[in-house]
């Protein structure tokens, strides 16, 4: 980038380095960073000069998974900095884990310098372009600056990319060379997020095919979340008639006890309802969604109609199902041109008789007499008591029955499906101002320990550990189908429980009589002891 020639182009204020970051967050509007108590203090006192709230961690793994429970609650930006970048290799799984789940991360670090490159600096890779490379395929972009005038400009771009279209993590380094020197930096450009617009002739197709439709039904996946659409998705289904299924992740974007709501999963992971209605279907309308292995039970649907697939990501279109009709649009986008062409074609809500069929088709869950704790009974427990605002899930083999958990309210569920990284579910109840639960499972808590002991005191909800003391695990190697398989091998159950009640004042239950004590208490984590020869409702055991 040229330096500039006139000073109106710029802020008008000389600063170093460091005041030119802080300015531009503020500037985004970037209320709050995640970063570690080694943020150097020159960061830090300017960051608190323009107002900036910084939620210190041990380490830079415990930083970023804050920073990707926050901007997953938020539906905008969580932002990390690390100075030196190097400490960013201890986050590559949970911001490749961000980058497969739509979660936009802004990440800023440094380089300690760009002048003389090699010298074995404190904190230095070989190269000044080592750690870009190690991100390179996990994040939308990579920018480098070596001018203080270019540190406003380079992160409001970064910026804009990680929430224009796709969400996902952006990557910023900057060179500390910067924090001993002072300029002039850049004004910002006022760069606003971009969104994909439908084209209105391939709207106008499949206002066409659902008017004309016998029986349609919408699958809605996490896009409708992120566009804000659940309500534009609420009157879609209402005006044409048509039942509503969920991916795992997109839960909450109708409520559960809505006439038209058929289910959450497909194919084998699919409910009665939601089976019935898709194998009924002459049109199917799916939005916003990747079709993943997860939430399709190894891409096990069956379907006969038409299929239109909506994603603002043109990749994820074909990849699985070829569709008849592809709309690389922004979801929300998309639903409102199609309502806006539906309602000229649409005098009077359509009667189809959907609510009436998902109603013969649904079957009440059984599970069969047993002792000891199930998954579905932690479930059944928490859906009766309904004293929580949010959930967030780290899914596994004795939680994934959670995704039948009745969600009533849009954006009171968050999970993920590509299962890189457990723990993230934690770092949801941490960061939430909501009585927030993580449901997660031994693996989950483990590699949480040190959030749980510095933080746990600003949980608001609870920490639910389902834990069969690390005997199952999802199989993905024999088939397509993901299912439930037996370990070889198990974690000390005494350390556990030690850990557990001496080192994080949790409890530890047996039954779900002491379960429902514990769910009422004031504690905070709750260590359920699962039986580990469990059945699950929703994943086959092998």
């Amino acid at each position: 980038m040229s330096q500039p020639k006139r000073k109106e182009e710029t802020l008008g204020v000389e600063m170093k380095g460091e005041e030119a970051l802080a300015y531009v967050l503020k500037d985004l509007g970037i209320t709050k960073v995640f970063t570690t108590y080694s943020l150097p203090n020159i960061v830090k006192e300017m960051l608190q000069k323009y107002s900036i709230d910084i939620d210190f961690s041990i380490s830079i793994k415990d930083a970023s998974i804050l920073a990707y429970s926050y901007a997953q609650e938020n539906n905008t930006v969580g932002t990390i900095i690390q100075i030196p970048g190097s400490k960013l290799t201890e986050a590559v799984n949970i911001i490749a884990q961000a980058y497969m789940e739509s979660v936009p991360l802004l990440i800023i670090s440094s380089i300690r310098s760009y002048k003389d490159t090699g010298r074995a600096r404190i904190g230095e890779f070989r190269t000044n372009d080592d750690l870009s490379s190690i991100l390179s395929p996990i994040t939308k972009v990579r920018e480098r600056v070596i001018s203080i005038e270019e540190i406003t400009l380079t992160i409001e771009k970064a910026y804009k990319e990680a929430v224009s279209n796709r969400p996902r993590p952006s990557y910023v380094e900057i060179s500390e060379d910067l924090f001993k020197m002072k300029a002039y930096p850049l004004s910002t450009a006022g760069q606003k997020p971009e969104k994909r617009t439908p084209d209105k002739n391939t709207v106008a197709k499949v206002a066409e095919l659902i008017v004309n439709s016998k029986l349609p039904v919408i699958i809605a996946g996490y896009g409708v979340v992120l566009s804000d659409a659940e309500d534009l998705l609420i009157e879609l289904a209402e005006l044409i008639d048509a039942p509503v299924i969920t991916t795992f992740k997109a839960k909450g974007s109708i409520p559960s006890d809505h006439k038209l709501f058929a289910g959450e999963g497909l194919g084998l992971y699919g409910t009665e309802a939601a089976n019935t209605a898709l194998e009924n279907a002459d049109v199917i309308l799916a939005l916003g969604t990747r079709f993943t292995q997860l939430s399709t039970a190894g891409w096990s649907i069956k379907y006969k109609g038409i299929l239109v697939h909506n994603n603002i990501d043109g990749e994820d279109i074909g990849k699985v199902f070829m569709p008849h009709v592809p709309v690389v649009a922004d979801t929300g986008l998309f639903i409102k041109e199609l309502l806006a062409q539906l309602k000229v074609k649409i005098k009077d809500k359509i009667e189809r008789g959907s609510a009436e069929l998902l109603r013969k088709a649904q079957k009440p869950i059984n599970i069969k007499s047993h002792d000891g704790i199930w998954p579905y009974d932690v479930v059944k427990t928490l859906a009766e008591l309904g004293n929580f605002d949010k959930i967030f899930l780290d899914i596994a083999p004795t939680t994934i029955d959670f995704v039948r958990l009745p969600i009533r309210s849009k954006k009171t569920w968050y999970t993920g499906e590509s299962l890189l990284e457990r723990g993230i579910a934690i770092g949801g109840s941490i960061c939430s101002n909501h009585r927030a639960f993580a449901i997660t499972d031994v693996e989950g808590l483990i590699t949480s320990i040190s959030l749980l002991e510095y933080k746990i005191d600003k949980i608001k909800g609870k920490v639910l550990v389902l834990n069969d003391y690390g005997r199952n695990y999802i199989d993905v190697s024999r088939s397509d189908l993901p299912t439930i398989s037996r370990s070889q091998t198990s974690i000390n159950e005494l350390y556990i429980d030690n850990l557990v009640e001496k080192v994080l004042k949790g409890i530890n239950v047996s039954s779900i009589t002491e379960l429902n004590e514990a769910l009422k208490s004031d504690v905070k984590l709750i260590n359920i002891k699962v039986d580990p020869d469990f059945e699950s409702i929703v994943m086959p055991r092998i």
